[in-house]
């Protein structure tokens, strides 16, 4: 009955919005626990997240808590399913980080995904050998061969977001030096470079260059995510480095990435003068 780390971020979304409808309603801990002829304990775990929520209970208590908004209850019902949901990042994930499946549970809800990286091409965007030259540097002499080729499968799997009928929007903002950064060797620079550039052309992906000579800019001190979420969710933020990973979902720290973002959007070249940096790099390296 205990809810694992994978589904700890869904499961958040579903306790804090099932106590919020308890609340409204006037009910206790207590009113819903012997409704569902349960222990308090038992809901307070609910809310909490510590415990999984049978779909069953869920449909009971948007009932018991007079939830009558079609499209309220349909949310919560859904946030269920989700918290849930065994997706094919869990099957893929039997060597990856745990906590990392919020991420790609992230990406896969998303309706844009605004990433600023200012050292590397972000995961969405990485050829094969790109991901393998990082994660050798990275971890190469903790993995066996085994592991390495499911991270790299894991992480190519991944862009089935942005390949789907109705597509994820990217946003992309990348250091300039990542253009001439050679991971893996000059080969699979150019490789990258190439990869990159293509994608940079499709309708919903959106590549923006920011040149060194631009200076300093609040956001650019490390690598992070803002994800636009559909309903029922909340917009996240995410931020990664040597201490961990970080989602931030309170609105006025998630405002901070949007405005962030937005600025160095502002410095940043555009899609096509970005586009035109590119492929003049990728002249330069043949």
């Amino acid at each position: 009955m205990g809810m694992s780390k994978a589904s700890s971020l869904r499961a958040q979304w579903l306790g804090e919005r099932l106590k919020k409808a308890r609340l409204a309603a006037g009910f206790t801990l207590q009113d819903a626990a012997e409704y569902l002829q349960l222990h308090e304990g038992t809901m307070s775990r609910f809310e909490t997240a510590t415990y999984a929520v049978r779909r069953s209970y869920v449909r009971d208590l948007i009932d018991f808590y007079r939830v009558s908004d079609q499209r309220d209850r349909d949310a919560l019902i859904q946030l269920c399913e989700d918290a849930w949901r065994k997706d094919w990042w869990d099957g893929q994930a039997a060597d990856v980080e745990r906590e990392f499946i919020d991420y790609t549970w992230l990406e896969a809800r998303a309706a844009r995904i605004c990433v600023f990286e200012p050292t590397l091409v972000h995961g969405l965007l990485q050829t094969e050998h790109y991901t393998r030259a990082l994660m050798v540097e990275a971890n190469g002499h903790e993995m066996t061969e085994e592991q390495l080729d499911k991270h790299v499968e894991f992480r190519m799997l991944r862009k089935r977001v942005l390949n789907a009928d109705n597509p994820t929007r990217l946003a992309l903002i990348v250091e300039e030096s990542v253009l001439r950064r050679p991971v893996g060797g000059w080969t699979v620079l150019k490789e990258k470079l190439r990869y990159l550039l293509k994608q940079a052309q499709l309708e919903h992906i959106e590549v923006r260059v920011l040149p060194t000579e631009k200076g300093w800019r609040p956001g650019m001190s490390e690598m992070f995510t803002y994800f636009e979420m559909p309903e029922p969710y909340s917009d996240v933020a995410f931020v990664e480095n040597l201490a961990g990973r970080t989602y931030l979902e309170q609105e006025d720290k998630v405002a901070k990435f949007h405005r962030a973002y937005a600025g160095l959007q502002e410095v940043a070249l555009s899609p096509a003068a970005s586009s035109k940096l590119i492929r003049a790099t990728i002249k330069e390296l043949d």
